[in-house]
């Protein structure tokens, strides 16, 4: 009878063991943890004989432990279960020292009273009926699992044993080692699961970072602000699913925020609206410098609602725009129809921000960059290059459309006298004053520009030289209304009005042209305008010849100092003579400087910075130092053109014309066309 027992207990170890070995199987042949549970279930139901069998599982971070997986033949109870996550203190309540046996719990009832919360979590079956000796209805038998520092993981609630007996020592020593396995398969399946996780979310950092690094290589290299708010839309788009987006800047002048972008059915209308700094939580944005995530702006109180659109459910996430520690702006994207965003898309937008901040940023300081190279920094208005790139497209607009239009060169009269008189501060305010004017003589069409010193430009679109005559007379009276500070000083101007085609047929020719009857006005008496309508091939051959005079005549068109003046003449009479010191250099070196001093090593100086450096090239590629543009003294400038006029022997206008900007100061060789095409105005 001995040796029956023992063969039937070894027997039963025999199959513990095997089962063991085929849990130990299954629970290596995957690490995902449902399915983990799913083999505990299936394998304690199996090899114990349980018709009930749930494993409940701590939820991190949590004193709920939840069910997760379950073996049964009650859908209805399976789905209790499934629903009411069990607190921590119910199973203080049920894992008493009383109730244990080896490592398990078996809560007999008759040592205990369920009360009607433990039996909310876990409910009791009916059973049918049961002997006293038997596993009855409000019997429980608990299998607790434990984590590797010894805290409780989980607990496995058996249930309804098919054989009804009550649990044996032997029984609860099997379901030890069972326990044992169990335990540490769901501990590498959630540490399995963790690393998933974290190689999940460094795999999105990753991306996200990939996406951040093309991002910024496209918008750090992008200048236009207009192509660069489109940009911004499509990659965070690509980043971050959104349904409407807008950005806006701080204005702190006027204590707003502006729209400058929306991406929005109703664009027109966002764009229209400002907001003050101090409202919504936009405002609340720039003054905490602080991201907000908002999933429902409905229930926020700082919700705004924009004039001309209805309130409805809306998810927004607002990020502040930092340019070096500076709210600058905010960004903001929303999702409609009940979408929500997560945690982590915040983060996304905001680190997206800190590129968009730095590339809106670059756009618009490229964009005031611009604005200041064309701009005159005294008066705003546009500046001399500006002109010249407008005047060649106005040229080009009206031979593409066959149209006209007209040009005012604008010169004050007399202004050195201002500035000697008021200083050149007030003299800086009277310019703008008188650059005012020259705007409210002028339509939206027409186009002005300083063109340099006390000289301004206005180029009058489809407009005929009798209706040019008419604005020139506006601009004209408007200067001479300008106050000059009280003193008894009066500013006014004098107009050359040219027309294009009528008065010349290409760039060089409408501006020499202008600035011809400019010359012509300031001959007959300043304060008055001039049309053009000179005899070009006179004027050429009134100052062909004598290289001296034509000097005098282009030294004052020019407004160089006394000093430069005679070091222009002297260097160009000593040009003449091939390289003497003539009787007739002498006298005009006596003529120009009458004794020793300052002002005549000042002569001397630019007479040899004319006669060293007139071989300079505009284009940097003369000699003797291959000096560019303006780092040629101003002198040497003049005494090559004159030069080179001088050289043509009839055709040097042309030559000068088709060497400007190459050989030639532009500038110059525009002046002394215009000069030259009014020369014939110091014999009337």
């Amino acid at each position: 009878m001995f040796g029956a027992k023992s063969r039937k207990s070894e027997r039963g170890e025999l199959e513990l063991l095997r089962s063991l070995i085929k849990l130990a199987n299954d629970l290596q042949s995957s690490l995902e943890l449902h399915e983990v549970v799913r083999v505990i279930v299936t394998a304690v139901s199996e090899t114990f004989g349980f018709r009930e069998a749930t494993l409940y599982l701590r939820e991190p971070g949590s004193d709920e432990f939840r069910a997760l997986g379950t073996v049964s033949e009650r859908p209805d109870y399976d789905e209790l279960v499934f629903s009411r996550p069990v607190p921590q203190r119910i199973w203080d309540e049920l894992l008493l020292e009383k109730f244990q046996m080896g490592s398990s719990f078996y809560v007999d009832h008759r040592r205990h009273d369920w009360t009607p919360e433990q039996l909310h979590y876990l409910p009791s079956l009916d059973l049918g009926e049961r002997q006293d000796d038997e596993f009855h209805p409000e019997d429980a038998l608990f299998l607790p699992l434990f984590d590797k520092h010894h805290c409780l993981l989980g607990v496995l609630d058996l249930y309804d044993p098919v054989d009804r007996a009550q649990p044996s020592l032997e029984l609860v020593k099997s379901l030890d080692v069972f326990a044992a396995h169990a335990a540490m398969a769901i501990e590498n399946a959630r540490q399995w699961e963790e690393l998933e996780k974290t190689s999940a979310e460094l795999a999105r950092q990753l991306a996200l970072w990939h996406d951040l690094h093309d991002l910024s290589t496209v918008l750090l290299s992008t200048l236009d602000q207009e192509s660069v708010l489109p940009q911004l839309t499509t990659m965070l788009k690509g980043i971050v699913d959104f349904d409407t987006m807008d950005i806006r800047l701080v204005d702190e002048a006027r204590n707003e925020l502006v729209p400058i972008y929306a991406r929005d059915e109703n664009a027109e209308v966002m764009l229209d609206f400002r907001s003050p700094l101090d409202v919504g939580v936009t405002g609340w944005v720039v003054s905490h410098n602080e991201a907000q995530l908002v999933n429902d702006m409905t229930k926020d109180p700082r919700g705004v609602v924009v004039p001309g659109t209805e309130m409805e459910p809306q998810a927004s996430i607002v990020v502040p725009l930092n340019v070096r520690g500076k709210v600058t702006g905010v960004l903001t994207v929303d999702r409609l129809f009940g979408r929500v965003f997560e945690e982590h898309e915040l983060e996304t937008v905001r680190l997206f921000a800190n590129f968009a901040a730095i590339a809106i940023q670059n756009a618009l300081s490229y964009e005031e960059m611009e604005r200041q190279a064309i701009s005159d920094g005294l008066t705003g208005l546009h500046n001399y290059r500006h002109f010249q790139d407008e005047l060649r497209a106005a040229v080009s607009r009206a031979e593409r459309y066959g149209e006209t239009f007209c040009l005012l060169m604008m010169d004050l009269d007399h202004f050195k006298a201002v500035n000697d008189t008021i200083g050149h501060q007030k003299g800086d305010d009277v310019l703008r004053e008188v650059a005012a004017a020259l705007k409210r003589c002028s339509r939206e069409s027409d186009y002005l520009a300083r063109y340099g010193g006390e000289e301004f430009v206005m180029i009058l679109p489809k407009t005929s030289l009798s209706e040019a005559q008419v604005v020139a007379e506006r601009v004209r009276a408007e200067v001479a209304a300008v106050g000059v500070g009280g003193r008894d000083l009066r500013v006014t101007v004098s107009v050359g009005v040219a027309s294009f085609p009528e008065s010349a047929r290409d760039t060089d020719g409408v501006l020499g042209a202008a600035d011809a009857a400019l010359l012509r006005a300031k001959a007959r008496g300043r304060n008055r305008v001039c049309l053009f309508s000179e005899d070009k091939t006179a004027a050429v051959s009134a100052l062909d010849g004598d290289l001296v005079a034509l000097g005098r005549r282009f030294a004052d068109r020019l407004g160089l100092s006394d000093e430069e003046a005679a070091g222009l003449i002297t260097a160009l009479a000593v040009y003449e003579s091939g390289g003497r010191v003539s009787d007739e250099v002498q006298t005009i070196l006596g003529e120009t400087v009458a004794e020793p001093g300052p002002a005549a090593d000042e002569v001397r100086q630019n007479a040899f910075d004319a006669l060293l450096y007139g071989s300079e090239r505009w284009d940097g590629g003369g000699y003797p130092e291959g000096r560019r543009g303006v780092a040629i003294p101003r002198v040497a400038r003049a005494f090559a053109v004159c030069r080179g006029f001088h050289e043509g022997n009839g055709t040097g206008l042309d030559r000068l014309r088709g060497e400007a900007s190459r050989e030639y100061d532009p500038r110059m060789v525009q002046r002394f066309t215009s000069m030259v095409r009014t020369a014939e105005v110091d014999s009337q």
